[in-house]
């Protein structure tokens, strides 16, 4: 893994520029030529028509999404056929095949088989599937998507899917279960849409109730806070004393999704990534909190304060789409010769209470002033100013003042070393960017298999081994974690 990795690196850094972009948005009304929401029986006898006639010169660039169920393991020896796309010759255009081991998907007939690997247990749980197809002549763009990851690509020769009188027929041969979210497309999704599509409900999922902190300030259960902001956030991250006196009272998990350098007027992130609501939504967060407005005071000062509350509103807005319950941190003073911008900053924190209020958010005040050498430049915190600055946050539901545990907290950084891996790897356009099609981000032996995304995901059992690891620690302590 780490010889790839290094490859992969050294060839991004050539081409770095031409990964990075600002995120973009998804659109999953464009180019719909049909679709079936909701549920369907696997092996009902109805047919889903496409309608008559259906893009007359065919579809070259497509995409075909859809979540599906079974109920019992599938034909050891010979398979099952779950969905077909046929057409009015009765040619089988797109046939979905379920075996032992996967999921294989033969394109108009040619007996061409891409398979990738299903984990066991196969029956009673949904999986999403995609074909996604954009002929390109000299890279292999199109590509096979299991639950929002890229397993299998390869190039697709010219020449248009004809549709004409073209209909769906769901074929279980006795394995029960149901298909969801059909949709067809006329031209290839992007990585944000495959992902937005993975995460529509199937009807098979009741979706959580969260109240606002403005209701009861109290932690849940397994409460996952997404941590949102630029330099201070990615500080206290990385120090890990916030977190771990928050662990040790409470059975929460945190989820770094902070950047440097990120304000509240833009987050740069690289092609791909996903909005920022996606985000919040893979991370599993049950609350935001947001630490933003030493930077944005820096480089607006009091005549930029009215544009600092549009655009944290905006940003609080977009968080509350997929959770009430947020957190909005005031920013710690400046130091030495930056000490003459704390009027302004006062100034800043008050609109972000004003803005909490305004949301029912909970406010991390920041009252008394950092510590001598809480900075390196009178800006970016240090290791002393980090800690600070997190304990204070993690008073809003701790009011304990002992020093954190050093092995818990060393546990906590190991973690969140794991999952920055995981969430931001710095070989970015080889995973999703602009470089998927080079030889790098793909299996030596079988092109077609990428093996970049899926090996990525393992780094999630590492990080769930290391969060065991820490409840183990905090049990020791006599502290809350299951």
């Amino acid at each position: 893994m780490h010889l790839r990795l290094f490859f992969a690196i050294h060839l991004m850094l050539l081409s770095a520029a031409m990964g990075q972009v600002i995120s973009g948005t998804s659109d999953l009304e464009k180019g719909i030529v049909e679709r079936w929401d909701g549920v369907l029986p696997l092996d009902g006898e109805k047919s889903l028509k496409l309608p008559n006639p259906t893009h007359k010169s065919g579809l070259e660039d497509f995409a075909i999404a859809l979540a599906f169920r079974v109920e019992s393991p599938p034909d050891t020896e010979h398979g099952n056929h779950i969905l077909a796309l046929g057409n009015e010759s009765q040619k089988p255009l797109i046939d979905w095949h379920l075996g032992s081991h996967g999921i294989g998907i033969t394109l108009e007939g040619r007996g061409l088989m891409h398979e990738i690997p299903l984990s066991p247990p196969i029956p009673d749980r949904w999986w999403h599937v995609v074909l996604n197809v954009k002929r390109d002549a000299k890279q292999a763009l199109c590509g096979i998507w299991l639950n929002g990851i890229e397993l299998n690509s390869w190039r697709e020769p010219p020449g248009p899917l004809q549709l004409a009188n073209a209909l769906f027929e769901p074929n279980s041969r006795g394995l029960g279960g149901q298909i969801a979210n059909l949709r067809l497309y006329d031209r290839a999704l992007t990585r944000p849409e495959i992902l937005e599509l993975a995460a529509l409900p199937t009807g098979a999922a009741l979706k959580r109730t969260l109240t606002p902190f403005a209701t009861n300030k109290d932690l849940m259960t397994n409460e996952v806070i997404a941590i949102l902001g630029g330099t201070e956030a990615v500080a206290v991250m990385e120090d890990g004393s916030m977190e771990t006196q928050l662990v040790a009272h409470h059975p929460i998990k945190l989820r770094d999704l902070s950047w440097e350098a990120d304000t509240v007027f833009r987050q740069d992130r690289p092609m791909n990534f996903g909005s920022l609501r996606q985000q919040l939504e893979r991370s599993g967060a049950t609350a935001a909190m947001l630490i933003f407005g030493r930077q944005e005071c820096l480089e607006r000062g009091e005549s930029g304060l009215a544009e600092f509350k549009t655009a944290l509103e905006k940003l609080v807005s977009t968080c509350t789409e997929v959770t009430p319950r947020i957190v909005l941190v005031q920013p710690p003073a400046f130091e030495g010769k930056l000490a003459q911008h704390n009027a302004a900053l006062k100034q800043y924190a008050a609109v972000i209470a004003e803005v909490a209020k305004a949301h029912g958010a909970l406010v991390a005040a920041q009252n008394n002033s950092l510590q001598p050498g809480s900075t390196r430049d009178g800006l970016n915190l240090t290791s002393t100013g980090a800690s600070q600055l997190g304990l204070s946050i993690a008073r809003l539901w701790s009011s304990d003042s002992k020093v954190p545990d050093a092995t818990l907290r060393s546990l906590i950084q190991q973690k969140n070393a794991l999952w920055h891996r995981y969430w931001r790897p710095a070989n970015w356009a080889f995973l999703h960017g602009d470089r998927t099609a080079q030889p790098s981000s793909r299996d030596h032996v079988d092109p077609t298999q990428r093996w970049f995304p899926n090996e990525l995901e393992q780094y999630l059992p590492l990080i769930e081994a290391k969060e065991s690891e820490i409840a183990q620690r905090v049990n020791e302590l006599g502290g809350k974690l299951p």
